[in-house]
Protein backbone atom coordinates (compact mmCIF):
# COMPACT_ATOMS: atom_id res chain seq x y z
CA UNK A 1 0.00 0.00 0.00
CA UNK A 2 2.69 2.07 0.81
CA UNK A 3 4.61 1.71 -2.67
CA UNK A 4 1.28 2.50 -4.08
CA UNK A 5 0.52 5.73 -2.14
CA UNK A 6 4.17 6.72 -3.49
CA UNK A 7 3.90 6.25 -7.09
CA UNK A 8 0.00 8.19 -7.15
CA UNK A 9 1.76 11.41 -5.75
CA UNK A 10 4.85 10.82 -8.48
CA UNK A 11 7.23 9.29 -6.38
CA UNK A 12 10.16 7.37 -7.57
CA UNK A 13 13.13 6.78 -6.48
CA UNK A 14 16.43 6.76 -8.10
CA UNK A 15 18.63 3.52 -7.73
CA UNK A 16 20.68 3.46 -10.69
CA UNK A 17 24.60 4.22 -9.47
CA UNK A 18 25.51 4.40 -12.94
CA UNK A 19 22.60 7.65 -13.30
CA UNK A 20 24.09 9.11 -10.14
CA UNK A 21 27.19 8.84 -10.95
CA UNK A 22 26.38 11.04 -14.48
CA UNK A 23 24.17 13.40 -12.56
CA UNK A 24 27.72 13.61 -9.64
CA UNK A 25 29.69 13.98 -12.82
CA UNK A 26 27.77 17.24 -14.32
CA UNK A 27 27.02 18.30 -11.12
CA UNK A 28 29.59 21.83 -10.83
CA UNK A 29 29.69 21.03 -6.80
CA UNK A 30 32.77 22.58 -4.71
CA UNK A 31 34.15 22.15 -1.02
CA UNK A 32 32.68 25.64 -0.05
CA UNK A 33 28.95 24.69 -1.41
CA UNK A 34 25.45 24.30 0.59
CA UNK A 35 23.98 22.11 -1.36
CA UNK A 36 19.89 21.80 -0.48
CA UNK A 37 18.04 18.41 -1.95
CA UNK A 38 14.51 17.87 -2.14
CA UNK A 39 13.73 14.19 -1.24
CA UNK A 40 16.74 12.05 0.24
CA UNK A 41 14.76 9.18 -1.42
CA UNK A 42 17.06 5.89 0.11
CA UNK A 43 20.06 8.53 0.22
CA UNK A 44 22.31 7.07 -2.74
CA UNK A 45 22.78 10.36 -4.44
CA UNK A 46 23.03 12.45 -1.15
CA UNK A 47 26.09 10.03 -0.33
CA UNK A 48 27.88 10.44 -3.19
CA UNK A 49 27.29 14.05 -3.48
CA UNK A 50 28.19 14.74 -0.14
CA UNK A 51 31.92 14.15 -0.62
CA UNK A 52 31.88 17.23 -3.02
CA UNK A 53 30.29 19.57 -1.04
CA UNK A 54 30.83 21.18 2.52
CA UNK A 55 27.11 20.44 3.63
CA UNK A 56 24.36 18.52 2.20
CA UNK A 57 20.80 19.49 3.65
CA UNK A 58 18.23 17.12 2.56
CA UNK A 59 14.59 16.88 3.33
CA UNK A 60 12.77 13.48 2.60
CA UNK A 61 8.72 13.15 4.32
CA UNK A 62 8.39 9.82 3.90
CA UNK A 63 9.20 8.41 7.92
CA UNK A 64 10.28 4.63 6.74
CA UNK A 65 12.41 5.96 3.92
CA UNK A 66 13.72 9.17 6.06
CA UNK A 67 14.71 6.02 8.79
CA UNK A 68 16.48 3.71 5.84
CA UNK A 69 18.54 7.13 4.88
CA UNK A 70 19.36 8.17 8.29
CA UNK A 71 20.84 4.67 8.57
CA UNK A 72 22.40 4.33 5.31
CA UNK A 73 24.12 8.11 5.76
CA UNK A 74 25.10 7.82 9.54
CA UNK A 75 29.35 8.13 8.77
CA UNK A 76 28.43 11.18 6.38
CA UNK A 77 28.66 14.28 9.05
CA UNK A 78 27.96 16.71 6.57
CA UNK A 79 24.89 15.37 6.08
CA UNK A 80 21.65 17.46 7.74
CA UNK A 81 18.32 14.94 7.22
CA UNK A 82 15.01 16.34 7.83
CA UNK A 83 11.92 14.61 8.00
CA UNK A 84 9.31 16.98 7.17
CA UNK A 85 7.60 18.78 4.29
CA UNK A 86 10.31 20.55 2.15
CA UNK A 87 8.11 23.32 1.48
CA UNK A 88 7.57 24.37 5.29
CA UNK A 89 10.93 24.67 6.21
CA UNK A 90 13.00 27.70 7.06
CA UNK A 91 14.81 29.23 4.83
CA UNK A 92 18.26 29.51 5.05
CA UNK A 93 21.29 29.52 2.49
CA UNK A 94 22.36 27.33 0.29
CA UNK A 95 24.50 26.84 -3.16
CA UNK A 96 22.95 24.49 -5.32
CA UNK A 97 19.85 22.59 -5.24
CA UNK A 98 19.61 18.72 -6.23
CA UNK A 99 16.12 17.12 -6.79
CA UNK A 100 14.34 14.19 -8.16
CA UNK A 101 11.17 16.46 -8.14
CA UNK A 102 7.87 13.80 -7.54
CA UNK A 103 5.89 14.41 -10.20
CA UNK A 104 2.70 15.84 -8.81
CA UNK A 105 5.17 18.58 -7.22
CA UNK A 106 6.98 19.49 -9.99
CA UNK A 107 5.21 23.21 -11.27
CA UNK A 108 5.38 23.46 -7.53
CA UNK A 109 8.63 22.93 -7.58
CA UNK A 110 9.94 25.29 -9.95
CA UNK A 111 8.15 28.11 -9.06
CA UNK A 112 9.94 27.69 -5.42
CA UNK A 113 12.99 27.46 -7.16
CA UNK A 114 11.84 31.11 -8.86
CA UNK A 115 11.48 32.89 -5.83
CA UNK A 116 14.87 31.59 -3.44
CA UNK A 117 18.14 33.01 -4.52
CA UNK A 118 20.98 29.95 -5.52
CA UNK A 119 23.45 29.58 -8.27
CA UNK A 120 22.68 26.58 -10.41
CA UNK A 121 20.42 23.37 -9.68
CA UNK A 122 20.17 19.67 -11.11
CA UNK A 123 16.48 18.70 -10.92
CA UNK A 124 15.20 15.00 -12.50
CA UNK A 125 11.31 16.18 -13.64
CA UNK A 126 8.84 14.40 -16.08
CA UNK A 127 10.17 14.31 -19.63
CA UNK A 128 7.00 16.01 -21.01
CA UNK A 129 7.54 18.77 -17.88
CA UNK A 130 11.22 19.54 -19.12
CA UNK A 131 9.52 20.29 -23.03
CA UNK A 132 6.95 22.73 -21.15
CA UNK A 133 9.92 24.31 -18.92
CA UNK A 134 11.54 24.92 -22.80
CA UNK A 135 9.11 25.36 -24.94
CA UNK A 136 8.67 28.58 -27.07
CA UNK A 137 6.58 31.51 -27.11
CA UNK A 138 3.45 30.79 -29.06
CA UNK A 139 3.68 27.10 -28.76
CA UNK A 140 1.00 24.41 -27.48
CA UNK A 141 3.59 23.40 -24.50
CA UNK A 142 4.40 27.53 -23.40
CA UNK A 143 2.66 28.35 -19.95
CA UNK A 144 3.40 29.92 -16.88
CA UNK A 145 6.19 27.35 -15.90
CA UNK A 146 7.81 28.08 -19.40
CA UNK A 147 7.93 31.67 -18.52
CA UNK A 148 9.35 31.64 -15.03
CA UNK A 149 11.73 29.25 -15.86
CA UNK A 150 13.27 31.23 -18.84
CA UNK A 151 13.23 34.25 -17.38
CA UNK A 152 15.11 33.18 -14.18
CA UNK A 153 17.65 30.22 -15.07
CA UNK A 154 19.97 29.10 -18.07
CA UNK A 155 18.23 25.73 -18.95
CA UNK A 156 20.09 22.71 -20.46
CA UNK A 157 18.60 19.59 -21.29
CA UNK A 158 21.10 16.68 -19.67
CA UNK A 159 20.18 13.08 -20.61
CA UNK A 160 16.91 11.08 -20.85
CA UNK A 161 16.62 8.78 -17.93
CA UNK A 162 15.55 5.32 -18.31
CA UNK A 163 12.55 4.04 -16.39
CA UNK A 164 14.62 1.35 -14.68
CA UNK A 165 16.91 3.50 -13.18
CA UNK A 166 13.94 4.41 -10.97
CA UNK A 167 11.92 2.39 -8.01
CA UNK A 168 9.29 2.08 -8.51
CA UNK A 169 9.85 2.73 -12.45
CA UNK A 170 7.68 4.85 -13.52
CA UNK A 171 5.30 4.67 -16.63
CA UNK A 172 6.53 8.07 -18.24
CA UNK A 173 10.31 9.03 -19.33
CA UNK A 174 12.04 11.48 -17.19
CA UNK A 175 14.78 13.51 -18.01
CA UNK A 176 17.72 15.39 -16.10
CA UNK A 177 18.25 19.35 -16.87
CA UNK A 178 20.47 21.88 -15.23
CA UNK A 179 19.02 25.17 -14.12
CA UNK A 180 21.44 28.60 -13.77
CA UNK A 181 20.11 31.38 -11.90
CA UNK A 182 20.52 34.32 -14.46
CA UNK A 183 17.71 36.63 -13.24
CA UNK A 184 16.28 38.29 -9.78
CA UNK A 185 13.77 36.43 -8.11
CA UNK A 186 10.19 36.27 -8.88
CA UNK A 187 7.61 37.55 -6.10
CA UNK A 188 4.46 35.73 -5.66
CA UNK A 189 2.63 39.11 -7.03
CA UNK A 190 4.60 38.48 -10.54
CA UNK A 191 3.86 34.66 -10.11
CA UNK A 192 -0.26 35.90 -9.55
CA UNK A 193 -0.19 38.48 -12.43
CA UNK A 194 1.06 35.62 -14.69
CA UNK A 195 -1.12 33.11 -14.27
CA UNK A 196 -3.82 35.91 -14.57
CA UNK A 197 -2.30 36.48 -17.63
CA UNK A 198 -2.52 33.01 -19.12
CA UNK A 199 -5.49 32.56 -18.40
CA UNK A 200 -6.32 34.86 -21.29
CA UNK A 201 -3.69 33.26 -22.87
CA UNK A 202 -5.80 33.30 -26.05
CA UNK A 203 -6.54 37.25 -26.46
CA UNK A 204 -4.54 39.71 -27.37
CA UNK A 205 -2.31 42.07 -25.12
CA UNK A 206 -3.54 44.72 -26.56
CA UNK A 207 -7.45 44.20 -25.77
CA UNK A 208 -6.41 42.70 -22.30
CA UNK A 209 -4.06 44.97 -21.31
CA UNK A 210 -5.38 48.35 -22.93
CA UNK A 211 -1.44 48.80 -23.92
CA UNK A 212 -0.25 48.95 -27.70
CA UNK A 213 3.33 48.19 -27.28
CA UNK A 214 2.27 44.66 -28.09
CA UNK A 215 0.70 45.11 -31.04
CA UNK A 216 -1.37 42.12 -32.25
CA UNK A 217 0.47 39.29 -30.12
CA UNK A 218 -1.38 37.17 -27.71
CA UNK A 219 -0.65 37.12 -24.52
CA UNK A 220 1.03 33.54 -25.22
CA UNK A 221 3.24 34.74 -27.91
CA UNK A 222 5.00 37.03 -25.88
CA UNK A 223 8.07 36.61 -24.39
CA UNK A 224 9.43 35.87 -20.76
CA UNK A 225 10.99 39.03 -20.75
CA UNK A 226 8.26 40.99 -21.69
CA UNK A 227 5.74 38.83 -20.26
CA UNK A 228 7.64 39.64 -16.92
CA UNK A 229 8.23 43.54 -17.71
CA UNK A 230 4.06 43.59 -18.29
CA UNK A 231 3.67 42.20 -14.56
CA UNK A 232 5.98 45.02 -13.27
CA UNK A 233 3.58 47.17 -15.01
CA UNK A 234 0.68 45.81 -13.56
CA UNK A 235 2.22 45.48 -10.21
CA UNK A 236 2.70 49.67 -10.61
CA UNK A 237 -0.50 50.58 -11.01
CA UNK A 238 -1.65 48.31 -7.98
CA UNK A 239 -4.32 46.37 -10.35
CA UNK A 240 -5.32 43.15 -8.96
CA UNK A 241 -5.66 40.14 -11.46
Amino acid sequence: MEDDKRTYLGQHFLIDFRTISKIVDLCSISKSDVVLELGTGFGYLTKEISSFARSVYSYEIDKELYSKAKTFLANNTNVKLFNQDFFVQGDFKFDYFLSNIPYSRSKDVVKWMASHEFREAVVMVQKEFSEKILASPGSANYSVVSVISQYCFEIDSLFDVEKSSFSPPPKIESRAIRMKRKKSKITKDMMTWLEYLFSNRNKKSESLLNIKDYGNKKIDQLDAETLLKITNDLQYRKKTP
